[in-house]
């Protein structure tokens, strides 16, 4: 019945954030180990005490709302007996459970560094060996080892430390009943707190397209001659008017260079865009270059970001020089991810390069 009861939860809950729009980029398959301490709490006078646990976990989002967790962990704890004996207990479980981002459902538009998780399982549990042992006589009562289901709840707080990277803390309880050959053991409630590491294999996002912004060269005007006029009847006819100069418009030149992820060194595919620029300057030697370096918001810190911005415009700056251009003619210029000049994310990884007579 329980496990009946946990499917029907499982399909409900899929159905309804299969169909969640996408939100933003999010982690689809993931892996992590954790480790902390669990207690055992039953109705018989025994005091148990805080004993080591550790689990190993799998799992997959379906959505970024939504998802499913394997998890395979292990504890033991003792307990000291009024006779003077010892209680100890070994168990291991294997959980199925639910994971409900709370943070992706109230702010589905932000890239969260901290997301709070709800959990909810069914463990199932199996316990060797389970025994009293006469710490004087040396005997040990004899135990049964079994498969017991429980019901778990939780809550986790994951911190995106890096890109595939998260840091959590976690905490909960299972409830669940046990019985051996000697007598019942009325394990309600176990409570545990882990923390520990995952690593988040990918991500789920639109196909990048590269914008190009496009320099037109507007055609100069032209003046046209004024009309001759009429022949007098003088000697002498009135000389010819010359027609004015043509007025041409300053050149101009405007080109994006697009960095990797946290790099600052120039892609060989943006190379020939360097070329491009580095020639309008020399053909063009009245005008400056003025360059302007940007990072992307979603990943990375403020202070980090306005580094590496800094550091991708002096590149750029670096490659121009190189290529023979004076670099009193270059003026560099940095925001970080304070301006965002693209609605694509990925495209604001960008030095925007200027060229024009100022």
């Amino acid at each position: 019945m329980k496990c009946k009861l946990f499917i029907s939860l499982v399909a409900m809950c899929f159905a309804i954030n299969v169909s969640a729009q996408e939100q933003k980029d999010f982690n689809r398959a993931f892996v992590g180990v954790q480790g902390g301490v669990m207690r055992a709490y039953n109705g018989v006078d025994i005091d148990r005490k805080w004993g080591p646990m550790a689990a190993f976990n799998i799992g997959y989002n379906f959505t970024p709302v939504f998802g499913l967790r394997l998890q395979a962990n292990g504890s033991k704890w003792t307990a000291d007996l009024p006779n003077g004996g010892e209680y100890k207990s070994k168990a291991g479980n294997i959980d199925l459970d639910m994971l409900f981002n709370l943070s992706n459902v109230f702010f589905p538009n932000r890239n969260n560094f901290v997301n709070v998780i709800a959990v909810a399982g069914a463990p199932f549990n199996i316990v060797v060996p389970h025994a009293w042992v006469d710490n004087y006589a040396y005997k040990t009562s004899k135990g049964t080892d079994r498969w017991n289901t429980a019901w778990k709840v939780g809550a986790q707080l994951d911190f995106n430390i890096a890109r595939h990277w998260s840091f959590n803390v976690e905490g909960g309880t299972n409830y669940i009943r046990q019985k051996n050959d000697d007598l019942d053991d009325h394990n309600k409630w176990w409570p545990y707190a882990m923390a520990g590491i995952t690593y988040k294999f990918g991500y789920k996002k639109a196909k990048k397209v590269e914008p190009v912004v496009e320099v037109v060269e507007e055609p100069a005007p032209v003046v046209k001659p004024e009309p001759k006029p009429e022949p007098k009847p003088e000697p002498k006819p009135e000389p010819k008017p010359e027609p004015k100069p043509v007025v041409k418009e300053p050149a101009k030149i405007g080109q994006n260079i697009f960095f990797d992820l946290g790099k600052s060194n120039i892609r060989p595919e943006q190379e020939a865009n360097i070329d491009k620029i580095a020639e309008f300057a020399k053909q063009n030697p009245e005008t400056k270059l003025y360059l302007v370096g940007y990072a992307d918001k979603e990943t990375g810190t403020a202070s980090v970001n306005d580094k590496l911005s800094k550091e991708r415009a002096e590149s750029v700056k670096a490659a121009l020089v190189k290529r023979g251009v004076n670099e009193s003619r270059i003026s560099t210029e940095w925001k970080g991810d304070t301006i965002q000049p693209f609605a694509n994310n990925d495209d604001n990884r960008v030095v925007i390069v200027v060229g024009e007579k100022r």
